[in-house]
């Protein structure tokens, strides 16, 4: 390590204070923090100041919720256009379209029974219902059979009903949230009948008593219908949540939110403002507010997924002697595809210490697989304090050693676009084949816009 004496005079206190130095292919941020310069008495050098001052941000960084919330503000949303749903829908009905069954019905010829089965497959309609902010419409085709007393078909016809179907959502476990279709609560909205002389616009209260019927038929050959399976991440300990708290239908948008919580905190002011706007002819956005970016690096780093601290070698190393702490993470002004995140790298050891403030930015693009990159940019000293300030003055002091950062650089990047990549979503007895289609990276949040199908499993 350089003495005191090597030092240029412009070291002084009254220089040690702000600057900015681009690192680039040559950066030494270690090296920066172990050069001579600015001793002294002054407590910004002093080598266990700073190590509380690190240990107390440290311990602070990373704590999760408990229980997670149940309300706003919400940091993530799932978003679905109506024919993203009719996409899961056709997932989960295709063996079994929740729409046959029997009725007893008296005819002018006699007693006899109705047996009525769907001959299309049930199509979503997002539409403004009254009493009910949560309900999907379906509507469908279907055939009806009067079959009389003596088993022998007297008639037959065709049909299409419209009926409405709540959504809700229910915790499985404490990592997942299922969202089904309440077939218990299904009310009939409209019901046409062309059958063995029965036409509905000749025996409409005849035919709302047959709608009632039906209800009742319905609720009682089928229950709670799971139509998607949401799951948290799997990253780093597995002890981040991401739970499914809220269904938000815009009509007039015909999309419907899925509003998402988790265990990791926002900053004040954090969350998203949840709308119905989807670009036009995409099926499925997941929308992030980026404030939570910083809180899952700081999870990740709590957890040890990030490395903390590094020896003077640069290597993860609980004993060593430098240490990172996160700042921020925010998007870049409209138009611009990156995040900016701000971080410190402390030096706490070996009695020269302070730490320095750093920006590195996250460019946002696709990686072979058609998922979410991220690639950071070179990292720029903007300031610091005790030897890291001096690092923020000259580019001499920060030509060597940059694997503490590089290490933190990849970890960084790597887990958040693990974080973006969302696709823990499932279909029971199906396979979803996701392809990111396009991401859009605003200041306080980042949309990625996807498409999918369906595939039965073997």
């Amino acid at each position: 390590m350089p003495s005191l004496e090597q030092v240029p005079a412009r070291f002084s206190a009254l220089r040690c204070l702000t600057g900015g130095a681009t690192f680039g292919a040559g950066l030494g941020l270690v090296a920066a923090l172990t050069a001579g310069g600015c001793r002294g008495e002054d407590l910004y050098f002093d080598c266990g100041e700073q190590e509380t001052k690190f240990r107390d941000v440290a311990d602070d960084e990373g704590q999760l919720l408990d229980p997670t919330p149940q309300g706003e503000p919400y940091p993530v949303a799932l978003k679905f256009s109506e024919e993203g749903l009719n996409r899961l829908l056709e997932g989960v009905v295709g063996q079994d379209v929740p729409f046959t069954g029997e009725l007893p019905f008296v005819w002018f010829s006699g007693p006899g029974t109705l047996h009525f089965e769907a001959t299309s497959t049930p199509v979503i309609e997002l539409e403004s219902l009254e009493g009910c902010p949560t309900c999907v419409q379906y509507s469908l085709d279907f055939n009806v059979v009067l079959i009389g007393a003596n088993g022998e078909p007297e008639g037959a016809g065709v049909g299409s009903v419209k009926f409405r179907i709540p959504m809700l959502l229910e915790p499985d476990g404490e990592r997942a949230t299922i969202l089904y279709a309440d077939y218990t609560k299904l009310r009939v909205q409209d019901l046409w009948l062309s059958a063995f002389g029965l036409e509905t616009e000749e025996h409409e209260a005849l035919v709302a008593a047959l709608g009632l019927f039906m209800e009742e038929k319905i609720q009682e050959n089928y229950g709670k219908t799971e139509l998607l399976r949401l799951d948290s991440w799997e990253i780093g300990n597995n002890d981040v949540r991401l739970l499914a708290r809220k269904l938000i239908v815009f009509p007039e948008d015909d999309t419907l939110a899925v509003a998402m919580q988790s265990n990791l905190p926002l900053p004040p002011g954090g969350g998203l403002e949840i709308t119905g706007t989807m670009p036009l002819g995409v099926p499925m956005v997941v929308d992030f507010d980026i404030a939570m970016f910083e809180a899952m690096v700081e999870r990740l780093l709590e957890e040890g997924e990030i490395p903390r601290v590094y020896n003077e070698d640069g290597e993860p190393d609980e004993d060593g002697n430098y240490g990172v702490t996160m700042d921020f993470i925010h998007g870049a002004p409209a138009g611009q595809e990156f995040m900016t995140s701000q971080f410190k790298v402390w030096r706490f050891a070996d009695g020269y210490c302070g730490y320095a403030v750093a920006q590195m930015d996250l460019d946002v693009d696709f990686d072979s697989t058609d998922g979410i990159s991220l690639t950071p940019s070179e990292v720029v000293v903007i300031g610091g304090q005790g030897s890291g300030a001096v690092a923020a003055q000259e580019q001499d002091l920060v030509e060597e050693n940059q694997d503490v950062v590089d290490t933190f650089r990849s970890g960084v990047a790597d887990n958040l676009a693990t974080t973006i990549n969302y696709d823990a979503l499932a279909i029971e007895g199906s396979s979803i084949v996701f392809e990111t289609l396009e991401k859009d990276v605003l200041v306080d949040h980042l949309e990625v816009w996807i498409d999918f199908f369906v595939v039965a499993d073997p």
